[in-house]
């Protein structure tokens, strides 16, 4: 009878808490109206959403001017769509056409960003912060990067499960709309004529990029009287638009297109207004033309009134209460009913008295605070007892944990000996010349006489990475632990997904994608190769043989005529550094030998290819190693949160990191 009751409890209790995350799931919103709105919507459940936004916001920002304008127009077209849900920024799918590819929507840019930060928001507080509240704190930020005024923003929206291309082509205003049509489209949505003025004073800032924008007003309004458009305006950007084949880039505020400001309207007043929803905005004895002279002489009182404006945009709700939305893993799809079914059965199992069945629950740097508060220091002080007996101990580490987290996660598999009915991923032949095995094998040996069956071999391989590249003079970083290890090793997964020495950038691009590892990313990682040595070559020998002579881009020809002296005079078995300069400090060094032409492997190589952001970014690494320092470290964090691909994978904290627990 008590066994029957206690199940009984757990399964309640598991009930009620799948009707609750269902509930969530689909966000069914109160009958009466959607949650209010408050500033303070995530200050328990995410503290640093908001100096996440920002930093992440200026980072774009400094690599890229056009950022900010391009975050508060998307802003716009996504609450101008059904209200501000982020529908703007959903993919289309087979059943779902996207409103992305709605003529109004056709140069909105900036997409990726939004992904950036909702990408470092999941790492920080998964499945909490929405993308249309990210959208809503990143525009904030886009205004006051560009010297314009900032405000508390109201936090709380949900993300739609859905998009309307039809909406985006009826409901967002057109260029060449007239004043009378403006007022009727803000009214819709509960904006005055106010609000329509100084909403519009967004096009202090940013370019249009195609003349078919404006055509309408450089030609056909010429001549039609003192209040159409200035002449010289006019015949500026007609001359503009004919020498670029009407794909000429025109600033909206000719004045200061990059500040944010007032000058748009003191344009305004000057008849040279780019758009003729712009223009029309100043006609006399209308409201909206007595609001833009008031703009013109009074900066402040416009910044005021933008601001109450944009608050007021932003709590543009769905036009339906019981429109489905949830809080979107990833801002560009819906993938709430996976993350509840995920829930459901970590819940399922909980109520069993198992493990969570993803063996990986949110990684934190406390993880082990309480039940091993030495794991790190017992870690880096048998890395230094190592690496003080072998120089190639910090290398072979870091190599180890890459070669780890690229096959199904970092799981530790790699540690894994073969048994009788597993190969190892050691034997698969990326990993041939991996060493290092003994000395993780050491630091667990420590760490469970300490602190038995607590510290995960996963967990001990990211930790000794890390203090693997601080030994050698590079950066440190907190590291996320409570990695779990796989029971099985995969050594078709190991031939497979990881990089190869020959890869060209497209497939390195791909491989690094799969993994959620961006441009910057690779280009981050791969000066790991700053350090350590290539013992064969064969790993390089098509690059110093068959590339030579191929052109002033493809390696520097007294580079590849040593490198062939050594593995002729070696029999193919010479030794050669990554990273030339200083091969056993942990520096920037590596990418000014990409500049040189004198890249060991052709897979770093090629990342120095013109036109390309990992190129740029070689380049910016070459001449600032504390860009390259922090992007290696964020990196780092990224790729260590690689979690197995699929949730039922077995796990378990290893005893001995070579072998599971029912071998050992």
């Amino acid at each position: 009878m008590s066994f029957r009751c206690k199940g009984g409890v757990a399964w309640v209790a598991l009930l009620v808490a799948v009707a609750a995350l269902a509930s969530a799931a689909q966000g069914f919103p109160n009958p009466f109206g959607h949650e209010d709105f408050t500033e303070s919507y995530y200050d328990e459940t995410c503290p640093n959403a908001q100096s996440i936004v920002r930093s992440v916001m200026e980072r774009h920002a400094a690599a890229n001017p056009r950022t900010a304008p391009a975050i508060l127009r998307l802003f716009f077209h996504d609450c101008f769509v059904n209200g501000c849900d982020a529908s703007i920024l959903l993919n289309a799918t087979d059943s779902m056409e996207s409103e992305k590819d709605a003529e109004p929507n056709a140069t909105l840019a900036g997409f990726d960003v939004i992904d950036g930060i909702k990408s470092e928001l999941e790492r920080s507080c998964p499945a909490t912060v929405s993308c249309a509240d990210v959208l809503a704190l990143a525009a904030r930020d886009a205004v006051a990067m560009l010297g314009g005024p900032s405000w508390g923003v109201l936090l709380g929206r949900k993300d739609s499960l859905t998009a309307s291309i039809d909406m985006a082509k009826e409901d967002l205003p057109n260029p060449k709309d007239s004043l009378a049509e403006l007022i009727r489209m803000f009214k819709e949505h509960d904006l005055d004529e106010r609000d329509l003025t100084a909403l519009s004073g967004a096009h202090t800032v940013g370019m249009a990029h195609d003349c078919k924008n404006y055509d309408d007003r450089i030609y056909s309004r010429v001549g039609q009287g003192g209040d159409s458009i200035d002449p010289s305006f006019a015949a500026l950007r007609r001359q503009e638009c004919e020498q670029k084949h009407d794909k000429a880039t025109a600033p909206f505020d000719e004045r200061t297109p990059a500040k944010f400001d007032n000058a748009y309207y003191v344009d305004l007043l000057a008849r040279r207004g780019l758009l003729t929803s712009d223009q029309e905005l100043y006609t006399q004895g209308c409201q909206t033309g007595d609001l833009v002279k008031t703009y013109a002489m009074n900066g402040d009182v416009f910044f005021a009134d933008f601001v109450r404006a944009m608050v007021k945009m932003g709590n543009i709700r769905p036009k339906h209460w019981w429109t489905p939305a949830e809080v979107r893993l990833k801002c560009s799809g819906g993938v709430a009913w996976v993350a509840l079914l995920v829930a459901v059965a970590a819940l399922a199992s909980a109520a069993q008295g198992f493990p969570n069945p993803f063996g990986h629950e949110e990684f934190t740097e406390s993880y082990y605070d309480e039940t091993c508060p030495n794991a790190q220091s017992i870690v880096r002080s048998v890395m230094e007892r190592h690496a003080a007996a072998n120089p190639r101990t910090a290398p072979a580490i870091l190599r180890l944990f890459f070669h780890d987290c690229f096959v199904n996660g970092c799981d530790a598999s790699i540690l894994l000996n073969a048994t009788d009915s597993m190969e190892s991923e050691k034997d698969a032949k990326p990993n041939a010349s991996v060493v290092g095995y003994d000395v993780i094998e050491d630091i667990k040996s420590e760490l469970e006489r300490s602190c038995p069956a607590t510290v995960s071999c996963a967990d001990v391989l990211a930790l000794a990475a890390r203090d693997a590249v601080a030994m050698l003079g590079g950066p440190s970083w907190g590291v996320l632990l409570g990695r779990k290890d796989s029971l099985a090793a995969r050594m078709d997964m190991a031939n497979k997904d990881l990089p190869r020495p020959t890869d060209s950038l497209a497939e390195l691009i791909r491989m690094f994608k799969e993994n959620n590892l961006d441009e910057r990313d690779l280009t981050a990682l791969s000066g790991a190769h700053t350090v350590g040595r290539t013992h064969s070559c064969e790993h390089y020998e098509e690059r110093i043989y068959s590339l030579v002579g191929q052109g002033g881009d493809s390696i520097d020809p007294s580079f590849a005529a040593q490198r062939r002296q050594e593995c002729e005079q070696k029999h193919g078995n010479a030794t050669a550094p990554f990273d030339e300069r200083t091969p056993a400090k942990f520096d920037n060094a590596y990418y000014v030998d990409l500049l040189a032409r004198r890249g060991l492997l052709t897979s770093d190589q090629e990342l120095y290819t013109q036109g390309c952001e990992t190129g740029d970014l070689v380049k910016t690494y070459a001449m600032n190693g504390d860009v390259f320092f922090a992007d290696f470290a964020r990196a780092m964090v990224k790729m260590g949160n690689i979690r197995p691909k699929h949730w039922w994978t077995p796990t378990e904290v290893r005893l001995k990191c070579s072998v599971a627990n029912t071998h050992y």
